[in-house]
């Protein structure tokens, strides 16, 4: 069972003499300044007086109606924290998903356990009862090859180093971080969705507010559950701005509509388990307008100005970068990666959440032969198709999710501009990053290079760190 952890943020002055304002006293305080003519000293000398024990009559008395404007109050609480453990990685992917202002972290897959107790139940996701035999084999059995590849590989990379692309020079702890990595990273592709990790968030009111809003309109038990739990704690900190985190008609049709479109698409399709081919596709938008702004300075002027005494892929350029609106489809990253790629912000995401096809490292590939396991793992992707056909056609079809893997590939898309899409360019590439981010952003990279030559040229691939 999951155990989320809640972290509300206090707040202090010294003219408040040790007193500190709880989130919403925080937010509501601040807002005086759009509905009185009182300057920051004023309204700390209001505030002196007031019960610190009492926040209702706190927030009243500062701010006499919360929910008008609450949208704009909520961003004003500060970063409120949750760290939840033992979930399934399902929950922290649409949290991410459909949140584009968190910062988070989640537990790198490196770390499931590969036995029963590393996984969500299969009524967590909805999964009937006379499919759960089933789907504890195919769930066991996917931990166990990417087990048994993993010690292959890492005894791989202890006789030959070099395997893992250690630069010469590198720190002994960097170079033991990329050789430990190596056969992690390329055994992981049979990992079930369903194994447990856990991560941490950090947003405001309002963000959680609006993300809550949707997975608590989730179709998969355990994802409601989670999301009303938190709301539950949040309400003893920003009692106010939560009675916004309920799911609405919209939110429950979007999330319906979400699993909705996979289900119709494995029943159309079919489940494909064998590799589907790498197509990227790539959109450049320049602003409709240029001529009022820099008038008489062409485009490459204007991109070179902003990238001007550009240091390292944390100097992100204002002006016309961000202006530059830009796409990229792939047709195929596999859940492995999109879980990752996923936490780009601020970026809006987009994915058809079904399996058209299924990733494997080509060194997985190649110790599943070398051990003997080929017959083995085609029998477990046959099980495991048929599974998923199973589920998406039962009482609820939503359930078939429970099943796929970090193999499975299906369609991604990442939607942002110019300017932010440098630094994802950078961090995504170079020694020690995952081979398949790099794969997959240098062929974004070359898209971009052939659309707007004028922006690529001031992005550095190559400069990401090990992991």
């Amino acid at each position: 069972m999951s155990k989320s952890y809640i972290f509300v943020p206090e707040f202090t002055e010294e003219s408040l003499e040790g007193k500190k304002l709880r989130p919403e006293v925080m937010a509501a305080l601040f807002a005086r300044f759009s509905r009185t003519g009182d300057g920051m000293e004023k309204i700390l000398a209001d505030v002196k007086e007031l019960d610190f024990n009492d926040e209702d009559a706190m927030v009243n008395r500062i701010l006499k109606f919360i929910d008008y404007g609450h949208a704009s109050i909520g961003g004003l609480t500060g970063g409120i924290g949750v760290g939840t453990d033992q979930i399934s990685m399902l929950e922290p992917y649409l949290a991410f998903f459909l949140q584009s202002k968190q910062d988070g972290q989640e537990t790198s897959t490196r770390y499931c356990e590969f036995k029963p107790e590393g996984l969500a139940h299969p009524s967590d996701f909805n999964v009937p009862q006379r499919f759960h035999e089933d789907w504890y084999q195919v769930m066991l059995e996917g931990f166990e090859i990417s087990n048994l590849v993993n010690k292959k590989l890492d005894m791989i990379v202890s006789e030959n180093p070099s395997l893992a692309g250690v630069p010469e020079g590198a720190p002994e702890k960097v170079a033991n971080r990329m050789k430990k990595n190596y056969g992690f990273d390329r055994a992981r592709y049979t990992l079930p969705l369903p194994a447990l990790t856990n991560f941490g968030l950090i947003m405001t009111a309002r963000e959680w507010a609006d993300t809550l809003k949707f997975m608590v309109a989730s179709p998969i038990k355990r994802t409601r559950e989670w999301s009303q739990d938190i709301t539950d704690q949040m309400k003893e900190s920003v009692p106010n701005l939560m009675k916004h985190a309920g799911s609405r008609r919209m939110t429950e049709a979007y999330m319906k509509n979400f699993f909705e479109r996979g289900v119709e698409y494995i029943k159309k399709n079919g489940v494909n388990t064998e590799y589907l081919p790498d197509e990227v596709f790539t959109n450049v938008q320049l602003p409709a307008k240029n001529g009022m702004i820099d008038e008489y300075k062409e485009i490459e002027e204007r991109i070179s100005k902003a990238f001007e005494g550009k240091e390292n892929r944390y100097d992100i350029p204002k002006g016309y970068p961000q202006k530059v609106n830009v796409s990229v489809y792939w047709n195929n990253m596999a859940f492995a990666e999109a879980r990752d790629i996923n936490r780009q912000r601020p970026c809006a995401k987009d994915t058809l959440f079904a399996p058209h096809g299924f990733y494997m490292a080509p060194e997985m590939e190649e110790a599943i032969k070398d051990l003997g396991l080929t017959e083995r793992y085609k029998r477990l992707q046959d099980k495991r198709a048929k599974l998923i056909t199973n589920l998406a056609n039962s009482e609820n079809p939503e359930s078939y999710v429970s099943a796929m893997f970090l193999g499975d590939q299906s369609p991604f898309e990442l939607h942002t501009d110019a300017a932010h899409m440098s630094y994802v360019l950078e961090l995504r590439t170079g020694m020690g990053v995952h081979f398949r981010y790099d794969q997959h952003m240098r062929q974004a990279f070359n898209k971009f290079e052939k659309q707007l030559p004028e922006w690529t040229k001031h992005v550095i691939l190559g400069t990401g760190e090990p992991e």
